[in-house]
């Protein structure tokens, strides 16, 4: 499950473990107490990534709805922020599939704009884990390291069935530099993308959804022939853009998908993964 970092520093020039909130930059540090700063590090919170927990305490994710709750920010929208009603692309869906386009086309100065229905990133759950040539994407983009320094890599399995051992061995072995399994919640991969976002200064629009959208075929191929419907549900107000493109990446049940009638394929089953935050007393003996 989710939960954050422990405090760390770099002061004897490797990580160690460290103490209080070193991620705040004290105004000494850049200039002194009486200038006018160009930066200030925004305030944090602490929201609750698990409904259920144990002796070790509460599962609890750091977080800045400065920086990753994009319009839905307790603290504002920032000035350059101005969306314009006409764009190249309308992404809609904020999860890792919509996030990694708009990373893609910020870097190709495409015009664009992105919504989710959610009010911030996703907490906790959903996907645990990236593979080699997902981090070869990332590297392309500059943003590798920042997945590879969240969690843990994995690279032997242990697999076992009523007792009986059926593999252990090696495993998401290749001949890439990023070699492993390495472990990162999907909510952490989505705030590494918005990091990347704000640097280009796009924001997530937070609490819109498509109310209806439809294409028109009878203009020429330099207009834009989506007329999209949105509805911010937080303030209830309705504003109509056009597109040359619509990306439907709003999950199993999109509207969007929907609408085109395009089937999705699929099956469900009763398996269930999971990850332990715990202190582990097994006569397992891989563990």
């Amino acid at each position: 499950m989710a939960k954050s970092l422990s405090p760390s520093t770099f002061h004897n020039g490797y990580r160690q473990a460290g103490k209080g909130t070193p991620w705040v930059i004290e105004s000494k540090e850049i200039g002194g107490e009486d200038d006018e700063s160009h930066w200030i590090t925004p305030p944090s919170s602490e929201v609750l990534s698990s409904n259920v927990h144990n002796s070790l305490g509460l599962n609890t994710m750091r977080t800045w709805p400065t920086i990753y709750d994009g319009t839905s920010s307790p603290h504002g929208i920032p000035k350059w922020w101005k969306p314009t009603n006409e764009v190249d692309v309308l992404i809609c869906g904020a999860g890792p599939a919509g996030l990694q386009i708009a990373v893609s086309l910020a870097r190709q100065a495409v015009n664009f704009r992105i919504i989710d229905k959610a009010a911030q990133p996703l907490i906790a759950g959903r996907a645990d884990g990236v593979q080699p040539r997902f981090l070869e994407t990332l590297h392309s983009w500059g943003l590798a390291t920042e997945v590879h320094e969240e969690g843990p890599l994995i690279e032997r399995t242990a697999i076992y069935k009523d007792g009986k051992k059926l593999m252990f061995n090696t495993s998401h072995q290749s001949d890439s530099r990023y070699r492993g399994l390495h472990i990162i919640t999907q909510g952490q991969l989505e705030r590494i993308y918005v990091r990347d976002l704000v640097r280009h200064q796009v924001l997530v629009e937070r609490q819109s959804s498509i109310v209806d959208f439809e294409a028109s075929s009878d203009q020429g191929p330099s207009s834009h022939p989506v007329s999209i419907r949105l509805r911010n549900e937080k303030t209830g107000t309705e504003e109509t853009i056009r597109s040359k493109f619509l990306i439907g990446s709003d999950g199993g049940a999109s509207m969007i998908r929907k609408k085109l009638q395009i089937p999705f394929d699929g099956v469900s089953t009763d398996i269930y993964w999971g990850i332990l935050d715990c202190k582990f007393e097994s006569d397992y003996p891989h563990a």
